[in-house]
């Protein structure tokens, strides 16, 4: 599978890493705000390393390569909250919310096959129809954990439900269309 190259962040990694097993809290900079985050887990999703942690009460995800000016506070320790590591360890992707849209796709015979053969969306379950298509139903943390699946699949998947995520999609691609157009 490919996956992001980490090399020139291996050094935080490594400390991000000690910082879990020993408890320490954390302060970085990520998209150009400072963060303190008390560290629960090094995820690897589809390529990418994520970094589970709390800040101010709230578990979140942050990219490793995002992540910028590391520095761990090995005078502190804190406590993990135990409901934050069942929700990590019962989580299927790195979309940490606790609020979830139902979302409803058709999905066309031509690649049915394809969201039969392994699930593509987080909690995903289908019904086959007399024509080959699927109704796909899953729950979703945020449009954009949808959006990039949608597209790839496009024209093939239409969002069904919510219909505003459906009519931003379409905005979003007007106006990609005539950006190109331009």
């Amino acid at each position: 599978m490919p996956h992001e190259d980490l090399r020139r962040q291996s050094a935080a990694f490594a400390a991000l890493q000690t910082a879990i097993q020993k408890r320490h809290e954390c302060r970085f900079h990520y998209k150009g705000k400072a963060r303190h985050v008390q560290p629960y887990r090094l995820i690897h999703k589809i390529g990418i390393w994520y970094l589970a942690g709390e800040e101010n009460g709230r578990l979140k995800n942050f990219s490793i390569a995002l992540i910028d000016r590391l520095q761990v506070d090995e005078a502190s320790r804190f406590t993990p909250n135990p409901a934050h590591a069942d929700y990590i360890d019962a989580k299927d992707d790195i979309w940490f919310t606790a609020e979830t849209t139902e979302v409803l796709l058709r999905v066309a015979p031509e690649v049915a096959h394809y969201f039969n053969r392994r699930p593509l969306l987080p909690r995903q379950q289908q019904h086959a129809d007399s024509d080959g298509s699927l109704l796909v139903s899953t729950h979703i943390n945020h449009i954009n954990q949808l959006l990039p699946v949608v597209r790839y699949w496009l024209p093939h998947v239409r969002i069904i439900k919510p219909q505003e995520w459906h009519e931003q999609l379409l905005a979003e691609l007007r106006q990609a269309l005539a950006q190109w157009e331009e």
